[in-house]
């Protein structure tokens, strides 16, 4: 595991997970994204497809040994930006904490919700 020591979020390298190293059941490898550092995996975020535009937020996790560095709101703007990308105009997030609504997430039906306005 590489040093916890500040790093540049420049070398965080984010790709799809492979269907050999999905980091938890029924992750969908189309959806998923891996953050390494180094040799390091230090985040792991996947979205679904709910509709036409509207996706879900399933997980996003930080390894504890990397957390307190931005590295999850990193991930989330990287989820964000993959669901927008794909024609997102509303992203459900899971109702834990205060993380999602710090983050523009709003109380909707049981779920958090972000609206996306296009440009």
């Amino acid at each position: 595991m590489p040093s916890t020591a500040a790093f540049d979020f420049r070398a965080l390298r984010i790709h799809r997970a492979l269907r050999t190293a999905l980091p938890w059941a029924g992750a969908d490898p189309e959806w998923t994204r891996i953050a390494d550092l180094g040799d390091a995996e230090v985040g792991v975020y996947e979205i679904r497809r709910l509709g036409p535009t509207r996706f879900r937020l399933v997980g996003l996790k930080v390894h504890e040994d990397f957390r307190g560095r931005g590295i999850g709101r990193w991930l989330l703007r990287h989820a964000i930006g993959t669901a927008e990308s794909s024609g997102a105009r509303e992203i459900e997030a899971p109702v834990i904490g205060s993380f999602f609504q710090h983050h523009g997430f709003r109380p909707d039906a049981g779920a958090l919700t972000l609206t996306l306005t296009p440009e």
